[in-house]
């Protein structure tokens, strides 16, 4: 099938997966850092959960399907077997539902831990824009105020 197609210029054979290759590290490294940044503030007198960082992981995992496609096919100049595109095709469906699934689900893991272990929800300092949320918990020890996110 390769053989039949135009040759793509050189910019878009080598940078093409490179950008997806490096995108898809930036996604995953961003996703692990928020969710480490997450584990290592609890215990402190505020929590800070940022919801929109948690997509990271299905469009990282997504953007990685896209990428060993675009590698194989242009830097190792192998065409896709039907084995391949079926991995690849299956974990660009499960980058689709983690995307989807994986905020929602730390959100409600999260929220219940911290309400159980006596945080509140600090409306003040909380905002929302568009899918980007971030939800203050604090401590009864301190007030709520729209500072306190700074803190």
């Amino acid at each position: 099938m390769m053989e039949n197609r135009e040759q793509p210029s050189f910019f878009i054979r080598y940078f093409g997966p490179l950008i997806f290759v490096l995108s898809a590290f930036g996604a995953l490294l961003w996703f692990f850092f928020r969710a480490f940044y997450l584990l290592k503030q609890i215990g402190t007198v505020v929590v800070v959960f940022d919801k929109g960082s948690y997509y990271a992981l299905g469009v990282g995992v997504g953007l990685m399907a896209i990428a060993f496609a675009g590698v194989q096919e242009t830097w190792l100049q192998k065409p896709l077997t039907k084995r391949s595109t079926s991995i690849i095709s299956k974990l660009a469906i499960a980058g689709v539902v983690l995307t989807f699934t994986v905020p929602h689900i730390l959100h409600y893991a999260s929220n219940s831990y911290l309400k159980n272990s006596g945080y509140s929800v600090c409306a003040e300092a909380s905002h929302q824009w568009l899918f980007v949320r971030n939800i203050v918990y604090i401590q009864p020890s301190i007030e709520c105020s729209a500072d306190i996110k700074n803190k």
